[in-house]
């Protein structure tokens, strides 16, 4: 089990980076466009779009983040109320719908993802398919990161259950 907690601890870091990466192309890319529209007095095509872009794949790839790190919003109140038992069921059954949920978005994201292959964005001129697989990949790291979870709601005791208040 230590293999599969280092491992996926390894893939939350290159992700993490990922992200990193992404929001500094993105800061650099707006202030050059500041720079290009309002000093150079010229603008440029593609910055606009690619900023967008990678705002897509950093909100995917950072959704993903937060289902492994238990960021995302949650009524933890409430289960900590619960007893034992019951907690661990509403976890559980949180997890499972997580995961039936992300399924479908893998499914339909990889849907939209083949049907855009043929579509070319207008600035860049790259396949619209790589914005859209920001869906499925995004999905498939948190399916990823979620079944984790589940493993470890099914198998730890009550008392080391991860419950937050967020």
């Amino acid at each position: 089990m230590t293999f599969v907690k280092s491992l996926m601890n390894q893939i939350e870091r290159v992700l993490a980076a990922a992200c990193v990466l992404a929001f500094a192309i993105m800061l650099g890319l707006g202030v050059l466009t500041v720079l290009f529209r309002f000093v150079i007095q010229s603008s440029l095509a593609f910055p606009d779009e690619m900023i967008r872009y990678l705002f897509v794949w950093l909100i995917a790839i950072g959704s993903a983040i937060g289902l492994r790190r238990n960021i995302h919003a949650a009524i933890g109140i409430l289960v900590k109320a619960m007893p034992d038992g019951l907690k661990r069921a509403a976890l559980v059954f949180a997890s499972v719908v997580t995961v039936v949920f992300l399924a479908i978005l893998i499914e339909t994201g990889l849907a939209s993802t083949i049907s855009a292959l043929s579509q070319i964005s207008p600035a860049m001129q790259i396949s619209m398919a790589w914005v859209f697989a920001a869906v499925p990949v995004g999905a498939l790291f948190g399916l990823l990161f979620t079944v984790e979870t589940l493993v470890s709601q099914l198998t730890l005791p009550v008392s080391e259950l991860a419950v937050d208040d967020h």
